[in-house]
């Protein structure tokens, strides 16, 4: 049976990968391909069979085309309900696009908070892709995770959908609150480790008499 459903995700796959083919330039494929299949590699079939392909590939071209520009030290995130004739595809859910520095506990507090909001949530995908970028953080490369580029999360969040621009609002700002929180105490660790260290080591001296 597992072999089973990851053949079907396979062939999923393989059909969205054939739309990238059919819809984009031929300089836009070899890239795109990539992403896709990076993108969804950790998603289960039972929830790849949710989507119609063409969502499947609305919904990871959005993200690549959002994860365009991103510059270092703040995350960058959008909080909205895709609609076919705007966006190029569609959900039934409200969507949380982020793209962030990679850093530990972001799913965690993301998701800490989406409950506190009293949202369900229905699907993540968080892939993780070494970048390059210029300058003005326009993204030159995508690669899989190494010590070669910053590596930077790729978060999508589907959750109950929510039509109120105040409540959309306050999503959003309570997630990039928690993402702040989460570089705060990241930044901070090393340094308090450092201090503490310092600390242990001065007291193993014995005091001066």
């Amino acid at each position: 049976m597992p072999h089973a459903l990851e053949e079907q995700k396979t062939t999923v796959l393989s059909d969205v990968l054939s739309l990238a083919k059919e819809r984009l330039p031929a300089a836009q494929v070899k890239e795109t391909s990539f992403f896709i299949q990076e993108y969804f590699k950790q998603v289960d079939n039972d929830d790849l069979a949710d989507f119609a392909l063409a969502d499947l590939y609305g919904a990871a071209l959005s993200h690549l085309s959002f994860a365009r520009h991103f510059s270092t030290g703040a995350p960058k995130l959008k909080v909205y309900n895709p609609r076919l004739a705007e966006h190029g595809w569609e959900s039934s859910h409200t969507i949380i696009e982020i793209v962030n520095d990679d850093m530990p506990f972001l799913v965690d507090s993301i998701t800490m908070e989406v409950n506190r909001q009293g949202y369900t949530q229905h699907l993540t995908i968080h892939p993780l892709f070494s970048t390059k970028r210029d300058k003005e953080g326009n993204l030159l490369a995508l690669a899989v995770p190494s010590n070669d580029g910053p590596l930077e999360s790729f978060i999508h969040v589907a959750v109950d959908r929510q039509t109120d621009p105040d409540k959309l609002k306050e999503l959003g700002d309570g997630i990039l609150a928690v993402l702040a929180d989460v570089r705060a105490a990241v930044q901070d660790w090393r340094p308090v480790r450092e201090r503490m260290q310092e600390i242990v080591e001065g007291l193993a001296v014995p005091p001066p008499y």
